[in-house]
């Protein structure tokens, strides 16, 4: 059985696939989602962190991912692998409280990519994890 957190990024990734894709507000999807699986209180938590999270910082995320792959903008990346990344770099770069390790961020966002993605997601996701982390991991820490 897959563990709490990968229960919680799967659920996360089909809701800011949702709100990407739709004017749904993340309020209501959230909740209805929370109705639909119930998860014990700190899964909950670890959701709205990363849902609101990732969504409340898409725009600079998405600034990032660009700058990390120049040639696939955002506008035009599948919609699975634009929030497996907002999730994954909300993680590595401004969630400040959970302090998951980068391998296990990485490894979730793969594995996220290899089972919701196209063929070449997980190959894309690691590639620009990787950019992102040796460019920005290193102004985190000064």
């Amino acid at each position: 059985m897959a563990s709490l957190r990968h229960r919680v990024r799967t659920i996360a990734l089909q809701i800011l696939f949702e709100l990407d894709a739709t004017d749904h507000s993340p309020d209501q999807v959230v909740a209805r989602r929370l109705e639909e699986e119930r998860l014990p209180p700190e899964g909950e938590r670890f959701l709205r962190r990363l849902v609101f999270g990732a969504w409340e910082h898409a725009s600079y995320l998405d600034r990032i991912i660009e700058e990390a792959a120049p040639n696939w903008p955002v506008s035009q990346m599948p919609g699975v692998d634009k929030a497996i990344l907002r999730i994954a770099l909300f993680e590595v770069l401004i969630d400040e409280e959970e302090k998951t390790p980068l391998k296990a961020i990485i490894n979730e966002a793969v594995e996220l990519a290899k089972q919701y993605g196209s063929d070449n997601s997980s190959r894309f996701v690691n590639g620009v994890l990787g950019t992102v982390v040796s460019r920005y991991r290193e102004r985190r820490k000064g």
